[in-house]
C-alpha cells in the first residue's frame, strides 16, 4: 500500500499523478443488454509504477472514448456514470476500484482509464492513465 504526494484524499495526498499505473483491468467477459440496467462490474487495480504496490484513495474513472456510444442516463459531464451525478470513485485498500457497467446504446464500448485530482484546475485534474477495455451490449 502506497501514499505519495499530489493526489489528494481526505485533504492528504495520496499518490503523483506521473508514479500511477494501471495493474489489472478485470472487465465483463459477455455480451450484456443494453438495457440501461447494471449487469455485473469492472474491477480495475492501480499500482505505483515505482514500488508496483496498490494504491490507496486514488479517484478513477472512465471515459467512453466514442461520444456517439455514450448514453445520456450514464454520462455524467462527459464521463461515464453508473450512478446519477457521479463518475470518480476512489480506490480501496488493495488499490482497486469497481465500475457497475450499464448502457442503453448497443456496440462494442471502449472505455478509457483517467485518475483525477479534485485538488487541481480542470486543466490538470484529469490523468489519462493509458489503459483501455471495451464491453459488449447488444
Amino acid at each position: 500500500m502506497v501514499s505519495a504526494s499530489s493526489f489528494i484524499l481526505f485533504g492528504e495526498p495520496v499518490a503523483s499523478a506521473s508514479s500511477l499505473a494501471v495493474f489489472e483491468i478485470n472487465p465483463i467477459n459477455q455480451t450484456l443488454s443494453a438495457d440501461g440496467l447494471a449487469h455485473g462490474q469492472t474491477t480495475i487495480t492501480v499500482i505505483d509504477k515505482k514500488t508496483s504496490q496498490a494504491v490507496v484513495g486514488v479517484w478513477v474513472g472512465l471515459q467512453v472514448t466514442n461520444p456517439t456510444l455514450r448514453s445520456m442516463e450514464s454520462t455524467y459531464l462527459d464521463w461515464y456514470s453508473p450512478e446519477p451525478g457521479r463518475a470518480f470513485y476512489q480506490t480501496d485498500e488493495r488499490g482497486q476500484v469497481s465500475f457497475l457497467m450499464i448502457s442503453s446504446v448497443p456496440g462494442e464500448i471502449e472505455y478509457a482509464i483517467f485518475a483525477a485530482n479534485p485538488e487541481l484546475k480542470n486543466d490538470n485534474k484529469y490523468q489519462d492513465l493509458e489503459q483501455r477495455f471495451k464491453v459488449v451490449f447488444e
